[in-house]
């Protein structure tokens, strides 16, 4: 039986430090394609990389990926020959990219519809975007000429996954030593829309066929991202700098603990997720956060708060899933208030809520940079409270 192949489109860090790990370690070629020539070059002058699974500071796992080819989008005859003879693509590129990345298919789909008009060709999408899916194929109609349209609408499918995985820059000498070395926390859950599949999903360690995807980013951008905020806003009233030193302390951890409890509740009252399985997933969303090898600093994780903040985001997204339930939420409302709070002058966005807080007042900002309504006045007028209390108290000290 011939070995499977699958194109790796985007050979960065994720690409390389999640998508190669799981299927080198399936037995898959891999063909890496980016836009970079320079990656590419390096790509083929090294012939090999390491991905480090570094679980904890006591647990690291390294693997060797090898055998690969790598393409630069602009050779465009042999990419058009891969995409044609691929058994599968995994695209991990940023959204804004989509519609480059369908123009550079253009070739490889028409040569593969008249070479193998009746196979299959699903297409992973590995990018932080919720309903992915519906903007790739938004590309895909925009970009292919009208004779390739049924063909994509009927064999190409297009899978929305979640990207579990923590990357982090590598340690300065392990990245002298090995410039393409990626350094993640090893975790190889992979949830896939299994209703997208044109063809039979793969058979690859982690990945997880889920029935209701929304549910699934929800759990994620909720447990996962809501924690990393929580935690940066929090602990940089603390004056802290790393993410483990925010967990270390046991003012902040009670606090993010509690956040993750009423976004759980609210989840749970939303999807029907099951209380022991949400136990455990939060337990798990603090122990791979709790990883000192990762570096993570209070600084990314509390980035752009102009974003975090929005309406159906990571702060009062739950707390208004939370609140449609009747599920009270003064942890939440506390992390959020935090977030106006949050300063960093290399940051524009960080900069932009304080400029909003000095111009409008914390009502009228909270208002507007959460985007909530009049009927939500009472919301507005806790996460105010919250605010004034957080700025009065000298660091947390009040944490009723």
């Amino acid at each position: 039986m011939s070995q499977k192949r699958v194109i790796i489109w985007g050979a960065g860090r994720i690409g390389r430090g999640f998508a190669a790990d799981l299927f080198f370690s399936a037995g898959y070629r891999i063909i890496f394609i980016d836009v970079s020539r320079d990656l590419i070059e390096q790509l083929k002058r090294a012939g090999e990389f390491t991905i480090v699974r570094a679980e904890s500071a006591d647990r690291r796992d390294d693997l060797i990926v090898r055998d690969y080819d790598a393409l630069a989008v602009a050779e465009v005859e042999a990419v058009s020959e891969a995409v044609a003879d691929t058994d599968l693509i995994v695209l991990a590129v940023f959204p804004r990219d989509f519609g480059a990345v369908v123009e550079q298919m253009v070739a490889g789909l028409r040569q593969r519809h008249i070479q193998r008009p009746e196979a299959p060709l699903d297409i992973i999408l590995c990018t932080n975007l919720a309903h992915a899916a519906v903007e790739f194929r938004a590309r895909l109609s925009e970009v292919l000429p009208p004779d390739l349209r049924d063909y994509a609408e009927q064999r190409i499918g297009v899978v929305e996954s979640l990207v579990m995985r923590m990357v982090a820059d590598p340690p300065a000498a392990e990245r002298e030593r090995e410039p393409l070395l990626v350094w993640t926390n090893g975790n190889a859950e992979f949830p896939v829309d299994r209703h997208a599949f044109r063809g039979q999903p793969p058979r690859v360690s982690g990945l997880r066929l889920v029935e209701d995807m929304r549910a699934e980013e929800m759990r994620k951008l909720y447990t996962y991202n809501t924690c990393h905020a929580a935690l940066a806003y929090l602990g940089a009233l603390r004056g802290h700098d790393l993410i483990v030193d925010c967990l270390a302390d046991p003012i902040v951890r009670s606090q993010v603990e509690g956040v993750l409890e009423e976004a759980s509740w609210a989840l749970q009252a939303e999807y029907g997720f099951d209380a022991k399985e949400m136990g455990a997933w939060v337990a798990k969303v603090i122990r791979q956060t709790d990883n000192p090898t990762l570096g993570d600093r209070v600084s990314r994780h509390g980035a752009d708060p102009v974003r975090k903040l929005r309406r159906s985001d990571r702060l009062i997204g739950p707390v208004l899933m939370a609140r449609k339930h009747g599920i009270p939420t003064p942890k939440l409302t506390r992390a959020t208030a935090a977030a106006f709070l949050f300063q960093n002058p290399c940051d524009p966005g960080a900069a932009e809520v304080q400029q909003k807080v000095h111009q409008c007042g914390i009502e009228s900002a909270v208002r507007e940079l959460c985007e909530l309504a009049d009927s939500e006045a009472d919301l507005v007028a806790a996460i105010v409270e919250a605010y004034h209390r957080l700025k009065a108290s000298n660091m947390l000290e009040v944490q009723s």
